[in-house]
């Protein structure tokens, strides 16, 4: 399942952030069973950002968020596609 991965971080520990992406990459290439897949990160703003993740289970997004505490506050969106929303809607409807 695809999610909208949205996070703040302070700007003032960007150099942190760094860091523990560079570990976080390492993480996922000895065991990527273990973490969600992952797309380009996209600024929105400063210390404010969102990235597009694919996970197969909980665990996945657990790992990844919690590698970032307490240094991002983060919110998880599900994403849909429209034309398989449309479907199930016209299926119950």
């Amino acid at each position: 399942m695809k999610f909208m991965w949205t996070f703040e971080f302070n700007p003032e520990e960007s150099e942190e952030i760094s860091k523990k992406n560079k570990e976080l990459d390492k993480l996922i290439e000895a065991d990527p069973d273990k973490y969600p897949k992952l797309h380009p990160s996209y600024m929105i703003g400063l210390g404010k950002g969102f990235r597009i993740v694919e996970v197969e289970n909980e665990d996945q997004i657990m790992r990844l968020v919690m590698h970032f505490y307490p240094l991002k506050n983060w919110n998880m969106e599900p994403i849909f596609e429209g034309q398989r929303v449309s479907k199930i809607w016209r299926e119950i409807n």
